[in-house]
């Protein structure tokens, strides 16, 4: 979290992983023992988790970020859409943009989707919260395209019937 003192935006994805493996992916992995793992397997899977929770939290509040005089979206890609970090700090909001957040919102569901066959290799009684978790928390990402990709003037969140219907069923949709 030093990082926060002194970076305030990332070129490439690949600095950004650097800030997002000791921020989210290490608590993924500190999390597998006490769910009891059944696989060694699934600590690569609660890495991809912890990971796309963090990358959709990013996504969720970029305009908040902006009030801190951060960027945590890599610029490198967002420059291969035309968007510059100048053009984030002046909340640009177009075609452009909505391509370059659908591109971070698919590797979301990308590392979702890697990180779902790891639920499975927890401890039965563990698996449900977690898949709720990913569920809620990946699901930001949904209400983001909901809100047509606008995260400088609304905040994207879980529709209010969406943990009750997670806590029903009690696995992800």
């Amino acid at each position: 979290m030093r990082m926060d003192l002194t970076v305030t935006e990332y070129e490439t994805y690949d600095d950004l992983y650097e800030y997002v493996y000791g921020s989210a992916a290490v608590i993924g992995l500190q999390m597998v023992p006490i769910l009891e793992p059944r696989s060694s397997r699934a600590y690569d899977h609660a890495r991809d988790l912890g990971i796309a929770f963090q990358l959709a939290n990013f996504i969720r509040d970029v305009g908040e970020d902006l009030e801190r005089g951060r960027i945590y979206l890599p610029l490198a890609e967002l420059a291969e859409h035309g968007i510059s970090a100048s053009d984030v700090r002046r909340r640009r909001y177009d075609d452009n943009w909505r391509e370059a957040l659908a591109e971070q919102i698919g590797r979301v569901r990308m590392l979702q989707a890697s990180a779902n066959p790891g639920i499975g290799m927890l401890d039965p009684a563990s698996q449900p919260c977690i898949a709720a978790a990913s569920e809620l928390y990946c699901g930001i990402v949904d209400e983001v395209e909901a809100n047509d990709y606008d995260v400088f003037t609304r905040r994207a969140s879980r529709r209010p019937c969406a943990p009750a219907r997670l806590a029903v069923a009690g696995r992800p949709r």
